[in-house]
């Protein structure tokens, strides 16, 4: 097992921001992670680091990262297994390769299958945990698996506690000619190509009903608007953009600025995507 101290938290977040994290564990196998649970109580689950913030203060909650032994994946018949810590895209890729449909939403959006199934990541109609079997979660007591049914989830929300531990999944999928798999992932991957680019943690804010964040973002007249190295997306305004200077502060600030905006302009409270370690909003 890997352990790392004082990292910077700008080095495995996609936002390249926040303070040193005081102790991070790379599990390899599930007896390592099962002794880290058993030894600590209190601790921050890590997938790809693409939805999360960490505060620039120093993180004393010791961060787990799952490592190489739970970046795997298989099929059996039409259903694929794999691991929490495999990207996202080497999953869609798989699937690409066997023929099996189910999954191209997933085109372009990063981090780890994981971190995906913990919020729920997709598109607007529909998320990755509508094509789950069940997931393999572990805590002090051991391994166990839930089935889909049992959890509540919905839009940006796999129904999981912050402290759940997600080791693996599995996918109900179906069989498709490839050629067919290669073009729907062509059609979302030309819809996100229009994203903007640069340090960022892709959208911010969940969409409220009936509306978009972006919109009421744009029309509350903060496209462009910075606080130090973090400014709201030019291109897309649900994004905000770390220009290499910026750090945490500056973007949680951003973040509370763009709410304020929003709730005296139209009445709507806005509700982070992005999930923030350490300082509330």
């Amino acid at each position: 097992m890997r352990q790392y101290s004082q990292m910077s938290a700008s080095t495995i977040t996609t936002m390249h921001c926040g303070g040193n994290i005081a102790r991070l564990f790379e599990p390899e196998t599930k007896d390592q992670l099962r002794a880290l649970l058993a030894e600590f109580d209190d601790f921050i689950m890590l997938g790809g680091g693409s939805n999360m913030i960490f505060e620039d203060a120093l993180i004393s909650s010791p961060v787990i990262r799952l490592g190489k032994g739970f970046d795997t994946v298989s099929r059996s018949k039409e259903n694929v297994c794999c691991g929490a810590a495999l990207l996202t895209s080497r999953l869609l890729n798989y699937c690409e390769e066997h023929g099996l449909s189910g999954l191209e939403f997933l085109a372009w959006i990063p981090g780890t299958v994981g971190g995906a199934l913990f919020m729920n990541a997709g598109t607007a109609q529909r998320g990755i945990m509508d094509e789950v079997i069940d997931i393999e979660v572990m805590d002090k007591e051991g391994t166990r698996y839930i089935p889909r049914s049992d959890l509540n989830y919905g839009y940006r929300t796999g129904g999981f506690s912050p402290d759940t531990v997600i080791t693996g999944a599995r996918f109900a999928m179906k069989s498709a000619p490839r050629e067919q798999i290669f073009a729907a992932v062509e059609s979302f991957r030309k819809k996100r190509r229009d994203q903007p680019s640069g340090y960022s943690c892709g959208s911010v804010f969940k969409n409220p009903p009936h509306t978009s964040a972006g919109q009421l973002i744009e029309q509350a007249g903060m496209k462009g608007f910075a606080i130090g190295g973090a400014k709201v997306s030019q291109e897309h305004a649900n994004f905000i953009i770390n220009d290499g200077t910026a750090t945490a502060t500056d973007i949680l600030d951003l973040i509370r600025t763009i709410k304020n905006n929003v709730r005296e302009r139209f009445g709507i409270e806005l509700v982070e995507e992005v999930r923030i370690i350490g300082k509330r909003l």
